[in-house]
């Protein structure tokens, strides 16, 4: 055992780790919460940053708590169980958002989820091999090691039922189980609708985190290797389970049972009669409530342009596009995965006023910006890389509004200097628990043009 030495934690800064000054270094700490004495096991500096983990609290701060899981610390999904669910995300927020927040000279503002558990409504686990050999389904730790579970709080109830019914199929012993495996399993937000898709995937080699394993074996296209798992199911009264599997990566998703949906609705505007679909595979949010309520605020945001145009950049299936499209605006979306721009039609088949343009969604501005295009408003929704090179030419677009929604706020405070380079000025910063129990936020930022015409916004 590593020796432990007595630290003070500082502040959290993001991914909800303890900043502690020791010996001239900067270290982070997994597990504490500011202003707490612990005794940390410390381990060795790795680029240029040491980080440890708590063994011990010394001198305990309010928000701390007993973690509700016998697998905190083991499992890689809830990695901020310590902290009371009612200050978790203002502890969380600060930590990824609040020195932008100062710098902007902006209240930070938090939009809690209307779930702390059995919120998602989507997950990807894993099946692989138990330390005796035999297969397992659960998720990976840090090390990339598999840890099976009794019963997660993070998964809606009905996809914790559907991963017991995945684990007793596995421990049968069918021939598609004797491969590794992700599993993509989601849920309807409306109805008993379920899904699971198998992908490829690969053992992690001894050493785990940061190391890759061999590649994936291909898995079985439809057949014998899959016997049992549609009749396990229908044993336990589920025919609307739609099972697919993807024979390589990238490659699309097959059919393994002819019965089970082929679609299941991800989002529902009732105001509206407005139901968004999603096909195996198809990205959505896993919080379904914080969802809506991501989609609201944008919509507030946006009221003022109304009627107007809008571009949704990185749109996918519509999630964004058509509630905006439906509130009064003419809308063109950009997604640039086919798969994406297929739901995004669909979705919107037989309503006027949407364009969707399959490409990137850079391709995309810097062509419109050619074509001397317009837009009142644009709202981007990038993955974790951001859109660091999108400012220049969204700034010939001369949008009034530009909301910029970040899964990373890191990424966000990179991009958003370029941006007011140009101009745009951030008048609100929204923090979303879109995934309470963890120290993940989601971060929105609306920033307003220059000249005539900017948009007033309203305080919060």
């Amino acid at each position: 055992m590593k020796p432990l030495t007595e630290v003070y934690v500082e502040k959290l800064v993001a991914g909800g780790l303890g900043l502690v000054r020791h010996g001239g270094e900067t270290v982070l700490v997994s597990g504490a919460l500011p202003g707490e004495r612990v005794l940390a096991e410390l381990g060795e500096a790795r680029r240029g940053v040491r980080r440890g983990r708590v063994s011990r609290v010394l001198t305990t701060s309010p928000w701390r708590r007993e973690p509700d899981c016998p697998l905190a610390g083991r499992c890689g999904g809830c990695d901020f169980l310590w902290a009371a669910p009612e200050a978790a995300l203002g502890l969380k927020s600060r930590a990824a958002l609040g020195d932008l927040a100062e710098g902007l000279g902006l209240p930070l503002e938090l939009v809690e989820s209307p779930r702390r558990e059995r919120y998602r409504a989507r997950a990807t686990l894993h099946l692989d091999r138990r330390a005796d050999g035999s297969p397992g389904v659960g998720f990976y730790d840090q090390q990339r090691r598999l840890v099976e579970y009794y019963d997660c709080l993070l998964l809606a109830q009905e996809l914790g039922r559907l991963v017991q019914a995945l684990r007793i199929w596995a421990g049968r012993g069918p021939a598609a189980a004797r491969n590794p495996m992700e599993i993509s399993v989601m849920k309807a937000v409306a109805g008993a609708g379920l899904m699971a898709v198998f992908s490829p995937g690969s053992s992690p080699p001894p050493g785990g985190r940061g190391r890759r394993g061999p590649a994936p074996a291909p898995l079985p296209g439809p057949g014998p290797a899959w016997a049992g798992l549609p009749e396990l199911l229908a044993e336990q009264g589920w025919p609307e389970v739609g099972l697919f599997v993807r024979a390589t990566a990238g490659a699309a998703p097959r059919r393994l049972a002819p019965s089970g949906p082929d679609r299941l609705p991800v989002a529902f505007w009732p105001e509206w009669n407005l139901t968004l679909l999603a096909a195996p595979g198809g990205f959505t949010q896993v919080n379904p409530g914080v969802n809506r309520l991501l989609v609201e605020k944008i919509l507030e945001l946006a009221g003022p342009l109304i009627p107007g145009r809008a571009l949704d950049l990185y749109s996918g299936l519509g999630n964004i596009a058509l509630p905006l499209l439906k509130a009064g605006l003419t809308v063109t979306a950009v997604e640039e995965a086919p798969a994406g721009v297929r739901a995004a039609r669909e979705n919107g088949r037989g309503l006027a006023g949407l364009t969707v343009i399959g490409d990137r969604s850079e391709s995309a501005v810097a062509r419109l910006a050619r074509q001397g295009r317009t837009f009142d408003l644009v709202v981007l929704d990038p993955p974790r890389a951001g859109a660091r090179d999108l400012a220049p030419a969204l700034a010939v677009l001369r949008p009034k509004l530009i909301v910029y929604v970040a899964c990373h706020p890191a990424v966000l405070g990179r991009d958003l200097p370029a941006l007011a380079s140009l101009g745009y000025r951030p008048r609100r910063l929204m923090a979303l628990d879109m995934f309470p129990r963890t120290s993940h936020v989601e971060a929105l930022v609306a920033l307003t043009g220059p000249g005539p015409g900017a948009v007033r916004m309203a305080s919060p």
